[in-house]
């Protein structure tokens, strides 16, 4: 049953990839209305001037790209989020790492589920800015980020735990 969880999160994982980085349902869909766009939640950290600019720069219709761009970026949270729970449970002998790393895996689905809403609610408002939404977005990001490489981290560790014994 694990390896079966385990493919279904592999595939899923690259098919939201795919459809967010190489259709008109992602990333390219974006940048019709700006050829230089970046997402905001792959950056490590932005500020308020970063996120309004990149919704002037990409428009009403951008926005609205950018929406649903993250409708798929939920699913593909939801794919990652198994996919290291999955690894983190096959590499893990100690059950105290497997615990953590189960932990570290949800929270850094948690700040990315906050990024992304946080990014919908601030594109519904615009243009009324909004710095403390904004800023905790930013800080969202950067935490989601810090939990990955964390996680990475101590799958690396545990990989050289096994390597050892």
């Amino acid at each position: 049953m694990q390896t079966v969880i385990f493919l279904i999160s592999i595939i899923g994982f690259f098919v939201c990839l795919y459809i967010m980085y190489r259709t008109e349902h992602g990333i390219p869909g974006i940048r019709k209305f700006d050829a230089n766009f970046k997402l905001l939640d792959m950056r490590f950290k932005y500020d308020v001037k970063t996120i309004y600019s990149t919704f002037e720069n990409i428009g009403e219709k951008g926005m609205k790209a950018y929406k649903r761009y993250l409708v798929f970026d939920y699913t593909f949270i939801l794919f990652f989020l198994i996919l290291m729970i999955v690894i983190s449970i096959k590499i893990a002998d100690n059950s105290f790492l497997k615990y953590f790393l189960i932990f570290i895996s949800i929270l850094r689905a948690i700040f990315d589920l906050i990024e992304n809403t946080l990014i919908i609610i601030l594109i519904n408002n615009y243009p009324e800015k909004n710095s403390f939404k904004s800023k905790t977005c930013s800080w969202s990001t950067t935490l989601k980020f810090i939990s990955l490489f964390l996680w990475i981290a101590v799958i690396t560790f545990s990989l050289l735990l096994k390597l050892i014994k």
